[in-house]
């Protein structure tokens, strides 16, 4: 059954990069399977969304949990993660597949550089088609606090507060850089 009742009005927005003070409103419920999910910023509405194909789209101010990250389309600005998910009011929860495997290690030789653990945040450059990693506990003009990367892909333990009114996602753990500028994300839960 497709997603077609959430309040959320059509077009509010001409291209915001704010969250939405407004309150959401009532969706349907959401699957709560093992799903595909697509996680983009929906700038017209000014909420995060995920899509999930042929299933309907639904609308958060926060996440939390782990997902498998399976890629980052830089086109269009979207993450693809595989992910249980639950949505409770305006927070959407994120369990990973228990029967998943872990995100392999890179391969020595492919590695260009290995990011220390932190409190990375992810987004999405529109004027670069690029990704960014960021060190939050850098200081702002610090060079070496920016990486822009390819693409994602691993395990990613993520979480996104509402009082962090842009659309920046956040992955606690560990992130290795390879040769072709794809960032690793490791879960150190895994």
């Amino acid at each position: 059954m497709v997603n077609t009742s959430t309040t959320v009005q059509e077009d509010v927005y001409s291209d915001n990069q704010f969250q939405s003070y407004e309150d959401i409103g009532y969706q349907e419920p959401m699957p709560s399977n093992i799903e595909t999910l697509e996680l983009s910023w929906d700038r017209k509405k000014a909420f995060m969304r995920i899509i999930i194909e042929g299933k309907g789209t639904w609308y958060f101010k926060e996440v939390l949990g782990k997902a498998q990250l399976l890629s980052a389309d830089s086109e269009k600005g979207r993450l693809s993660l595989r992910a249980i998910p639950l949505l409770d009011g305006e927070v959407l929860y994120l369990a990973r597949d228990p029967k998943s495997i872990p995100h392999k290690p890179v391969a020595k030789t492919a590695v260009a550089e290995s990011l220390r653990p932190t409190n990375n945040r992810l987004c999405y450059s529109r004027e670069g088609t690029c990704w960014r990693i960021r060190d939050e506990r850098m200081p702002w003009l610090n060079d070496d606090s920016r990486r822009l990367v390819a693409d994602y892909v691993g395990d990613i333990s993520i979480e996104w507060n509402r009082n962090d009114p842009i659309a920046h996602i956040f992955h606690k753990g560990s992130i290795v850089l390879d040769k072709d500028n794809v960032a690793h994300l490791y879960d150190p839960e895994l």
